[in-house]
């Protein structure tokens, strides 16, 4: 489809038919009057009989003023000291100044001192001189009109937009490396909220002017894409650390005790053949890396980095349609009672597996877990699963009378949902399940982290009937006071804490002991989990462990072959 061509008015187009002021000095009245007629249909007309006079009104009505036609020859202030006085003052510095003369070699002197147009005298041409007038205006307004919209009204630097085309004309214009720089005010929500808005306005416009002043000096140029991010594009520096360890003693100290911390992220030496808004994706990323070491201030980005960015991104994108296509597969690794003659089947942990169509193979749980874990989508598949172990577990029940517990794995998110009981007790009812029938699994650190919140929902979940298992005991930090207030059922001690071999080392062995006779007094079953060898199984029978999991009873495997371990009665 063709797209109709936009079409930007003029800034001069949208005031329309307002009646602009210009100021006419001359010393010759006759002149003044003369020029006046000529311009008076179309503007409003202030006069001056010097320079000394028009500076004046030029000072006091600047804001206002769309001209100066000005005479060179006159008392008291000359034509050209006024326009030099003029261009040195910012506020006035805009307005264009048309020079009238009569001398043929004072035009181009006049335009390097900064008129922007002339015209001669006498005034035999009045179009000529209305068009000159006009065109200068138009010029001034479109020009300060762009300049407005290329810069951010707080802070004055630019937007991103015009930043990104001006890092284009430096790849141009300037040769050698250069950097892309961002810039991050961390938790700058919160300072907002403790010192308020105009507090916080007042830290943006200081980091503003440091960093312009800084850049200044390497020919660099300064943005403000949004809130609290600033970016730098500059020649190659070597010593970022003493830049960013400098621009953050200077913002503190100007801004006194409310400390504000800075991050810093650098792409170094940019490949200039890509695009400029991915440069800076890439100085964003590592600043956003930054965000996560507390020992350091700034970070360079780095290939690894990006790529185990893209990877991570890749499965957030995908898991919402792996779930529609059910790519996550449940795999059971069989738990094993020591406590009789032989190992009896006992149980089973349900573990997730990524079969993905788009990777052409299965993705390791190390890869995409702790990412879910981190965003939050961990509750979505944990729902998943819940829903296909207890389907799977409803025909094995049928198939079997299997009359043991499958384990689930429940996450710290998990644990914060509101509506996890909910969702446990439809899944369980849909299913025609007891709430014995499925066990859920609680990490050490999870529980670790909010004790009292962590406390009470696990209580209300074995108060609803269901089977609490610690997982991971043993690789953690948490207490055996915490361990004693905390509803489980069963304990699952982590063999993988235990570096030496079982039974040939006394702390080892007088740790593991510890924790049996532990959960004996709680009255709990204890499951020795990584179990790889037949002498590990023999000790821990021998010290009264209950149950085994690990690769040398079972690994993790699909249902159809777990399945057969039903039918074998194993």
């Amino acid at each position: 489809m063709e797209i109709e061509e936009r079409k930007f008015k003029s800034i001069g187009e949208i005031v329309g038919n307002a009646r602009r002021q210009l100021l006419i000095v001359d010393d010759e009245e006759i002149n003044r009057l003369i020029l006046g007629n000529i311009m008076g249909s179309q503007y409003q007309i202030a006069y001056a009989a010097n320079g000394a006079e028009a500076l004046k009104y030029v000072q006091e009505n600047y804001r206002n003023l769309s001209a100066v036609l000005l005479d060179l020859n006159m008392p008291k202030m000359d034509g050209r000291t006024l326009l030099k006085v003029m261009k040195e003052d910012q506020r006035t510095a805009r307005i264009p100044v048309l020079v009238a003369t009569g001398a043929k070699e004072e035009e181009v002197q006049c335009l390097r001192e900064g008129a922007c147009d002339f015209f001669a005298k006498p005034y035999d041409m009045p179009e000529v001189i209305r068009a000159r007038v006009a065109n200068a205006i138009k010029m001034t307004e479109d020009s300060h009109f762009i300049e407005v919209a290329e810069k951010d009204p707080l802070t004055g630097l630019y937007v991103r937009d015009f930043f990104y085309r001006y890092c284009e004309q430096m790849d141009r214009k300037i040769e050698g490396e250069k950097d892309a720089v961002a810039v991050d005010i961390d938790h700058f929500k919160l300072v907002n909220g403790l010192y308020g808005k105009e507090f916080g306005d007042k830290v943006l416009i200081k980091i503003a002017e440091i960093l312009a002043n800084m850049v200044h000096q390497y020919d660099g140029i300064v943005c403000r894409p949004n809130a609290d991010t600033f970016l730098i594009y500059q020649p190659h520096q070597e010593d970022h650390e003493k830049h960013v360890a400098y621009l953050d003693e200077t913002v503190n100290s100007l801004l006194g005790s409310a400390h504000i911390h800075l991050r810093v992220g650098v792409y170094e030496c940019v490949d200039q053949t890509i695009d400029v808004v991915t440069r800076f994706d890439r100085a964003r990323i590592a600043c956003d890396k930054a965000k996560d070491n507390y020992s350091r201030s700034f970070e360079m980005y780095n290939e690894s980095s990006h790529r185990q960015q893209l990877e991570a991104q890749k499965y957030i994108s995908a898991m919402e349609e792996a779930l529609k296509q059910r790519e996550f597969i449940t795999y059971y690794q069989p738990k094993y009672d020591l406590t009789g003659d032989k190992p009896r089947l006992a149980g089973a942990e349900a573990l997730v597996r990524w079969q993905s169509r788009a990777e052409g193979g299965l993705i390791a749980p190390g890869k995409f877990i702790p990412l879910f874990e981190q965003n939050g989508l961990i509750y979505k598949l944990d729902l998943y699963i819940w829903e296909e172990v207890a389907r799977q577990m409803k025909i094995w029940k049928q198939k079997y009378a299997v009359d043991f517990p499958i384990s689930v794995n429940v996450s710290r998110v998990d644990l914060y949902s509101p509506h996890l009981l909910n969702e446990i007790h439809g899944i369980i009812d849909r299913n025609g399940l007891s709430y014995r029938d499925i066990a859920l699994e609680i990490t050490e650190s999870v529980c670790a982290a909010d004790t009292e919140t962590i406390l009470s929902v696990v209580r209300n979940l074995r108060d609803e009937g269901f089977r609490i298992e610690m997982d991971d005991f043993g690789s953690g930090y948490s207490s055996l006071n915490m361990l004693s207030k905390m509803p489980i059922n069963v304990l699952k001690m982590d063999m993988k804490f235990f570096q030496r071999k079982a039974g040939n080392d006394e702390i080892m062995d007088a740790m593991i002991r510890l924790i049996i006779d532990f959960a004996k007094v709680m009255k709990v079953p204890v499951i020795a989990e990584g179990v790889e060898d037949k002498e590990q199984a023999d000790y821990l029978k021998a010290v009264g462990c209950d149950m085994v999991q690990g690769y040398y009873f079972g690994r993790p495997m699909p249902a159809d072959e777990f399945e057969k371990l039903l039918q074998q009665g194993c």
